[in-house]
């Protein structure tokens, strides 16, 4: 700075004197001279006149650009589009987007995930205090702290959340997550949280938005699906409800946002975010290439949709997602119970192929979902090797029959029964592993199931020998409902039949423990089991691609757990701009 104000001085000085000397001259003395000159001089004299001025304006500006930089201002709006109806912006209810990326707007929890997926403080003032026994957590809160009314957030509407989550009155959909957990507040800016087990995921439940006492506790818990609260929503996010706009059939037409100036981790720079309501993909669509709406988000295994990525004024980000496609063998099936027949199959998988020609590179090479963000961790295996595959097949006595060209044993064919759904991501990539399998010289029956019907006549019944089904893992990777042998019969999703007592161990201790580094030494060894075991077969991994305007700035998402936490640092985005003196 002290440098700067010397060069300003300097730049100052000289132009004051060149001034001087200009003043020194009087007027009428340069009048005389200018009538001397002729026409054409006089016009050069004012040419010179003119660069003179316009030199020392750009003087001037490059003086003032050298020493100055650009700066995130306060500015803009931001329009997206939705697919769908807001119902309930209250955290306890929502459930389904667009809700639950509502209530991300409005609401905040005690933790939040980072753009690497790491928990991270929000509400509170650092991470848990753990006791030694690893069942109680003692959180500190924020104290600058205040919901969108103006009252402070203290203890008091933790403690509400909690309880109200737990009533069943409430009819909140994650009442069970918080059955075998007390609170209570310490003082009114710490609360402790005990639980009965201990739970190695229990931290993720701490990303809970937190509503307020001062609101909630004045509706009576049998009228809260009814209550103006759940759109008119108060919360103590980074934006504030300001405008709610209805067609004249009651449907919501748009919700305008407004930057909450109070908000704790500092006013987010964009002034007015507006969400706007459409019924279909190809609507939200058309309107984002007509201009109607700035930026639309999707997956585009269950829409169907897609963008050029070099569509103008957008930026589309591919954001990876903890969704697989997935082959799941039945082992209470005898061929596919032989190991050699799952390694068969799973070595003449081209997953790249799919991934390409199917899925028009909408997706992407799977990573294990037990060992994702861990150092080290490498996508599965993308090159197939069929000519291994035949070979294990041969060695385990399914023979190439050269009457019928279909591999045989004991007179039995390699028959095998392939079900899916309707959705045309899962039907067409379940079509494209039939063939990659028949060259295999077995036979393959593929049955594709209407989507609403598939539960019933297919899952629950395990009515299949291989099924093609997509696979959604929490924050938390525990596999506990997809693997342990206890949730192998319905309603469990341990949809293979597999059991492993080594498995059940590593599930049962990486969940009995919060030492984080414990865990994903667990899950490590586990998943080495799963991948020479294969009781099933991971295709490819679900991406969400985001389209934004390419004028908002510092967009730091990488990774989501779900499409509804994309907006968790919105309040660093920033549209408008402004120069500082260095």
């Amino acid at each position: 700075m002290t440098e700067l104000l010397r060069n300003f001085t300097s730049f100052c000085k000289q132009t004051y004197a060149g001034l001087k000397q200009i003043k020194a001259l009087s007027f009428s003395s340069l009048r005389k001279v200018f009538s001397l000159l002729e026409k054409t001089e006089k016009i050069a004299m004012g040419l010179l006149a003119a660069v003179a001025i316009l030199a020392l304006a750009v003087s001037f500006r490059n003086f003032y650009l050298s020493h100055s930089v650009l700066v995130p201002a306060n500015g803009g709006v931001y329009t997206e589009g939705f697919i769908g109806q807001p119902t309930y912006i209250n955290p306890l209810l929502a459930h389904q987007d667009p809700d639950l990326s509502l209530t991300t707007l409005v609401f905040s929890g005690l933790y939040k995930y980072d753009s690497q997926g790491k928990l991270i403080p929000d509400l509170a003032d650092g991470m848990p205090v753990i006791s030694a026994d690893q069942k109680q957590y003692t959180i500190r809160l924020k104290r600058n702290v205040k919901w969108q009314n103006g009252r402070p957030l203290t203890a008091d509407d933790v403690v509400f959340t909690i309880q109200a989550l737990q009533n069943p009155s409430f009819k909140s959909p994650y009442s069970a997550m918080w059955q075998s957990t007390t609170v209570e507040k310490l003082d009114d800016y710490t609360v402790r949280f005990t639980t009965r087990d201990v739970s190695g995921p229990f931290l993720q439940n701490l990303t809970q938005p937190v509503l307020s006492k001062f609101i909630w506790s004045r509706v009576d818990p049998q009228n809260i699906l009814l209550s103006n609260n759940n759109l008119k929503a108060i919360g103590s996010g980074p934006y504030a409800i300001k405008e709610i706009k209805k067609l004249a059939s009651g449907k919501v037409d748009q919700i305008t946002f407004t930057a909450n100036n109070d908000y704790y981790l500092g006013r987010p720079k964009i002034n007015t975010v507006i969400v706007k309501f459409y019924d279909t993909d190809n609507d939200v669509l058309h309107a984002l290439q007509s201009g109607e709406i700035d930026g639309y988000g999707f997956t585009a295994l269950g829409s169907n949709l897609y963008l050029d990525k070099d569509q103008s004024g957008l930026q589309l980000l591919a954001l990876p997602l903890p969704q697989y496609q997935v082959a799941f063998f039945n082992l209470n099936n005898k061929i596919l119970a032989d190991d050699s027949v799952r390694q068969a199959l799973n070595l003449a998988v081209d997953r790249t192929k799919i991934i390409g020609d199917v899925l028009k590179n909408q997706a992407i090479l799977p990573t294990s979902p037990l060992l994702a963000g861990q150092a080290g961790a490498k996508p599965l295996a993308a090159a197939p090797n069929p000519a291994q595959a035949a070979a294990l097949l041969d060695s385990a006595g399914w023979k190439v029959n050269p009457k019928t060209n279909l591999r045989a044993k004991k007179n039995q064919t390699l028959e095998l029964r392939l079900v899916t759904n309707d959705s045309l991501a899962d039907s067409d990539v379940a079509q494209a592993l039939a063939d990659q399998w028949q060259s295999l010289n077995l036979k393959i029956d593929l049955t594709i199931v209407p989507t609403d019907q598939i539960t019933d006549s297919v899952i629950r019944p395990r009515n299949f020998d291989i099924l093609l089904f997509p696979q959604k893992f929490n924050a938390d990777p525990d596999p506990f409902a997809f693997w342990h042998s206890s949730q192998v019969k319905d309603p469990g999703f341990n949809l293979t039949g597999f059991a492993d007592p080594n498995v059940d161990k590593l599930i049962d201790q990486a969940r009995t423990t919060t030492d984080q580094q414990a865990r994903a030494q667990l899950y490590s060894q586990f998943d080495q089991i799963l991948q020479n075991k294969v009781p099933d077969i991971l295709l490819d991994q679900y991406v969400y691609t985001y389209a934004l305007p390419s004028d908002i700035k510092n967009i730091t998402l990488n990774k989501l757990y779900d499409p509804s936490q994309r907006f968790y640092d919105i309040g660093n985005w920033y549209i408008s701009e402004k120069r500082v003196l260095k």
